[in-house]
């Protein structure tokens, strides 16, 4: 049986009074694009048309199958009242552009 790490993202969700100083480029940014930043060392970049293509799949997906997507590929998207986090289609984005070959995780600091 494979044991497969699972990452929750709620607990990416920075504090309230999280100092931005430890990573300038989310200074002023929500929580959930702060926590993409924690998670992927970046957010979608919307203005390509690859990610937008992507992210039109997502919205036209059925909820529970783009959760149990991220689940799969290791990243619980639910909080702890049952939920799912803010940004959570982001991060559904993030896995398929990975998956897709747009970006590269081990070539992230």
């Amino acid at each position: 049986m494979e044991n497969k790490k699972i990452i929750r993202a709620a607990d990416y969700i920075p504090a309230q009074k999280e100092d931005d100083d430890d990573n300038p480029e989310c200074y002023g940014l929500p929580a959930s694009e702060k926590m993409l930043y924690n998670l992927f060392g970046e957010s979608p970049n919307y203005s390509k048309k690859k990610f937008e293509k992507i992210w039109e799949k997502i919205m036209d997906s059925e909820d529970k199958e783009t959760i149990a997507y991220c689940l799969e590929k290791g990243v619980d998207v639910m909080d702890d009242d049952g939920e799912p986090v803010a940004g959570w289609r982001d991060i559904a984005v993030m896995l398929k552009a990975i998956d897709k070959g747009l970006l590269k995780l081990e070539d992230r600091k």
